[in-house]
């Protein structure tokens, strides 16, 4: 199967190569309403259990299940986070990595459409500060190394 990676090294230049425009509104559309997994590291949960007050294990115990074998933050019924509220995000300033480096994953930087269609659900997107190429292949880089999460 080929590498269909935005960062591939024989491919013509992205399609982002001047740089997107985000800026994170924090309205919780990139935080819910269809499945996902949000990986994080160990350090990551610590910093996460300490912005809410609890121990590592009780964070666990009530945070974190198995999803396709890795561990993941939990959602709720309707695929929502669990720290998603009314407000946003209750961890924001703690929030994993992976949550960090929205919308600069590999599948909605992989083509114009696939930016155009996530973008529809998050006002950030075209919007305030510009990422030029090198953050954006320093994003995606990192993504990649690390399957998504830390």
């Amino acid at each position: 199967m080929p590498d269909s990676s935005p960062l591939r090294e024989d491919s013509a230049s992205p399609w982002w190569r001047g740089g997107l425009r985000f800026s994170c509104r924090r309205c919780g559309g990139c935080c819910g309403r269809e499945p996902g997994v949000v990986l994080f590291t160990d350090a990551e949960m610590a910093e996460m259990s300490s912005a809410l007050g609890v121990g590592e294990g009780e964070f666990e115990r009530l945070y974190v299940w198995r999803k396709y074998g890795l561990r993941s933050l939990r959602e709720r019924a309707n695929y929502d986070c669990v720290f998603l509220d009314g407000g946003g995000c209750v961890i924001y300033h703690a929030r994993p990595a992976q949550c960090r480096r929205f919308p600069f994953w590999p599948e909605i930087l992989k083509n114009k459409p696939s930016w155009d269609f996530y973008s529809r659900n998050c006002p950030g997107m075209d919007e305030g500060d510009l990422h030029d190429y090198e953050a954006i292949a320093g994003y995606l880089s990192k993504y990649e190394e690390t399957g998504g999460g830390g």
